[in-house]
């Protein structure tokens, strides 16, 4: 066994990840629970979007519109600025809710 192998924590031993340690609470004594603010998991939802789109080489309709409308609806549930999907659109497109829906409709056909 190699000096290096035998320096390196097991698994079980190693501190949490780099960002959640940064961004961590002390739930319970020996054990932590990550704290993310609002706009880290808003830009992490819209990372997590883009690479499944650009995975499966979507279009500017449908499915790109049903992820963004996803990421949209988290941040503002998550912020309390909207309790349901009609106040998502309200407050966050200039188009009404039908048609917002209509785009995400070519989707499902």
């Amino acid at each position: 066994m190699s000096d290096e192998a035998s320096t390196t924590p097991r698994t079980a031993d190693r501190e949490p990840p780099t960002l959640a340690s940064e961004h961590q609470s002390v739930a319970a004594e020996g054990t932590w629970a990550p704290m993310f603010s609002a706009q880290q998991v808003t830009d992490a939802l819209n990372r997590a979007a883009d690479d499944i789109l650009d995975a499966v080489d979507a279009g500017d309709e449908g499915l790109r519109d049903a992820m963004n409308l996803v990421v949209n609806a988290t941040a503002a549930y998550l912020t309390g600025q909207a309790h349901n999907l009609l106040e998502v659109v309200r407050q966050g497109y200039e188009n009404d809710y039908p048609t917002v829906l209509s785009w995400i409709e070519v989707a499902v056909r």
